[in-house]
């Protein structure tokens, strides 16, 4: 990614990465444009990347009995997808452009090799984890509905280190 300018805010990596692997993942990301009413990913498919919204609007939903319900409203330096690029579970929510959106997709190929290097980092990104799940329990009281991975950090690092490792 050339465009320094575009690359959002990068609070999910930096919290866990130093500033040279920060532009690592950087390098090996992609802007992405989606225009409104495209869909970034849908509850439920498999999925091994996250997306930084660096401008637009995006609505998160969940799919329940009752139909689709709209849980999140994201705009510029929040990110999706964060739980699939770390251990490769399916997707928990939709998210769809709210109107024309410039995203950073951050794929897996981009963080593995830093893992390969660093495999204690797993650790690290499992207790990041466990914040972010809690995080999203204290606004969304059903979370734990539609949240699939534990939030033990040693459970999920393990699952990070079986995902990364095949």
């Amino acid at each position: 990614m050339s465009d320094d300018a575009e690359l959002g805010g990068t609070k999910f990596f930096d919290a866990v990465l130093d500033a040279a692997a920060v532009d690592a993942l950087h390098a090996a990301s992609r802007r992405v444009v989606f225009r409104r009413g495209a869909t970034l990913m849908r509850q439920g498919e498999p999925g091994a990347s996250m997306f930084t919204i660096v401008s637009g609007k995006v609505a998160v939903s969940v799919h329940e009995p009752g139909g689709e319900r709209k849980v999140a409203e994201l705009g510029p330096d929040d990110y999706v997808g964060e739980m699939s690029l770390l251990t490769g579970e399916p997707r928990t929510a939709t998210v769809t452009a709210r109107g024309k959106v410039v995203a950073l997709e951050t794929p897996k190929t981009a963080l593995q090799p830093i893992l390969a290097k660093a495999p204690h980092l797993c650790h690290q990104f499992a207790t990041m984890v466990r914040d972010r799940q809690a995080e999203l329990a204290q606004l969304h009281e059903d979370y734990a509905r539609w949240n699939s991975l534990g939030s033990d950090p040693a459970e999920v690092a393990a699952r990070m280190t079986a995902f990364y490792s095949g």
